[in-house]
Parts: structure tokens; C-alpha cells; sequence
């Protein structure tokens, strides 16, 4: 009985130790195929100046995280800024106005002020929507990193004066 244990004990390690045999044939490697991005700079100046408040609304294309104020929706359009639509009448949203904030992800309400990050920069907003109005009233730089590629492996080392707002991809690499 004891000597049946042990040979199958020896069987059972040899096939599983013939996995780790080496071959003369070498695995079959998968090309590496890398994607390519470039980033869209600004500079600081032009780069201060581009967050407005359109009171004309934009089509939503590539959405991101979403808000909800009082009858106001906020739908955020990835690195380009915020969608405001009125929803008084939820059977009837009313897409209103576009918040022009490039290198936007995020947002946040606290009261009456709208805190937004702009690329590298936080902003606080008052907005009233409905009257068209927006002011920037504090413009905190370079509080965040510059944006990183999409899969943050590529960091582009902006200089002082410039801004990373957006990276494009120009296609695959191999």
C-alpha cells in the first residue's frame, strides 16, 4: 500500500515538474503596440483668459461626471468644461449654457460658489445661469500636476509659462 502512495506520488511530481522543462522553441512574443499622444499646451496668459461662460449651449460629445444643484445639471465635458441644463421641469431639461473651463474634470458647489479645477489651476466661480453671469472670484495656480497622458505614462515637462490642457491621440507606435 505504502510503496502504490509513493509511485504515484513520484507520477504526480514528474508531471507536474515537466511543466517547467525548457524548450528549444521560444515562446511566441506579442508586439508591443504603444499609443501615441501629444499634449495640447497653452500659454499661462491665452491660457487665463479662455474660461467664459457661453450662454449658448453645446452639443455633449464625450461626457463625463455629472452634478446636480438646486434645478441645475451639471454634465461635465472631459477637458473641455460644463454643461448646465435647467431641470425645473424634469419631464423637459433645458441644456442653457456651457462653462468654458479646459483641462476641467471635476467640480464641486458649495453655497453659491462653484469650485472647478482648470488644468493645473483651482477656480471659484460664483454662476448664476440664469442671468449669464459668472466671475471668477479666486484663481488658485498650480494647485494640481500638469494633465498626464490618458494612461499616465508620459509626463510632459511643460515650462513655467505653459499649460498642459489636453493630450490627442496621433495613433499607434510599434
Amino acid at each position: 500500500m505504502k510503496l502504490k502512495a509513493v509511485v504515484v506520488l513520484l507520477i504526480c511530481c514528474s508531471l507536474f515538474f515537466q511543466s517547467c522543462w525548457l524548450t528549444d522553441t521560444e515562446d511566441d512574443v506579442l508586439p508591443q503596440i504603444q499609443e501615441y499622444y501629444e499634449p495640447v499646451t497653452m500659454q499661462r496668459s491665452e491660457f487665463n483668459a479662455t474660461t467664459i461662460l457661453q450662454t449658448t449651449a453645446e452639443v455633449i460629445v464625450n461626457s463625463g461626471k455629472i452634478y446636480v444643484k438646486d434645478n441645475f445639471i451639471f454634465i461635465n465635458e472631459c477637458n473641455k468644461g460644463f454643461h448646465i441644463i435647467d431641470n425645473t421641469d424634469p419631464t423637459n431639461p433645458q441644456n442653457i449654457a456651457f462653462l468654458n473651463v479646459l483641462g476641467s474634470s471635476d467640480l464641486t458647489i458649495k453655497g453659491n460658489s462653484v469650485y472647478v479645477n482648470n488644468a493645473t489651476d483651482l477656480l471659484a466661480i460664483t454662476l448664476n445661469p440664469q442671468l449669464g453671469i459668472m466671475e471668477i472670484t479666486k484663481r488658485v495656480p498650480n494647485a494640481f500636476p500638469q494633465i498626464t497622458s490618458p494612461f499616465g505614462n508620459i509626463y510632459y515637462g511643460a515650462n513655467e509659462d505653459e499649460v498642459v490642457v489636453d493630450w490627442i491621440f496621433n495613433g499607434n507606435i510599434n
